[in-house]
């Protein structure tokens, strides 16, 4: 699978619509996540969700309030999407969903915030495959192609099983395992001086 090379990072769209593998080097609340960036412009900066960290502080029924949320089935989880503006969530989801709210990404994906989504989604209306996250990750101008050159991260291209199917806690794994990476080779290797 190819990566992003320094070269393409010149070209300012080329993360939008890229995973990004968080490496050992990426403390903090970054530590071993999988984000997909949403927007990359050398302008506006970037922003992004963590697909792999759950949201505890709240759980669904919060978020669900009166609606009946069973058809989520009980390993249902919702994502801390980063640590910007955490009273906010968006839904990550297929393109087979569409409203006047909803922002289509590349790779057949969509970004919606409105209520309706999460009426559609408990009458088994809304999108076939959907991601909810409380919060975001942004980057300032110029700040996410930096810290790549830092090795902060490995950018790695799309795809719909490592965000939809993977399991949440196997995602960082399984992302790195597309580059024929051994998590654990690099946790072992990470601890050596």
């Amino acid at each position: 699978m190819k990566t992003i090379m320094s070269e393409d990072l010149d070209d300012f769209n080329a993360l939008a619509g890229r995973l990004l593998i968080a490496t050992q080097g990426n403390a903090g609340a970054f530590y071993k996540t999988l984000v997909l960036v949403t927007e990359h412009s050398e302008e506006g900066g970037s922003v992004g969700y963590v697909l792999n960290k759950p949201f505890t502080s709240l759980q669904p029924k919060e978020i669900f309030k009166e609606r009946d949320i069973s058809c989520l089935g009980s390993n249902f989880q919702l994502m801390w999407g980063g640590p910007i503006d955490l009273t906010h969530g968006a839904v990550l989801h297929t393109d087979d969903y569409q409203t006047p709210g909803t922002h289509l990404l590349d790779n057949h994906l969509a970004i919606t915030e409105t209520q309706q989504i999460l009426d559609d989604i408990t009458t088994q209306s809304g999108p076939k495959n959907f991601l909810i996250c409380v919060g975001k990750s942004t980057w300032a101008p110029g700040q996410l192609v930096e810290e790549i050159m830092d090795s902060s991260w490995i950018p790695i291209p799309f795809s719909f099983d490592l965000v939809f199917n993977s399991p949440t806690n196997k995602k960082w794994q399984d992302a790195l395992a597309t580059l024929n990476i051994d998590a654990n080779l690099l946790a072992h290797k990470a601890g050596k001086a």
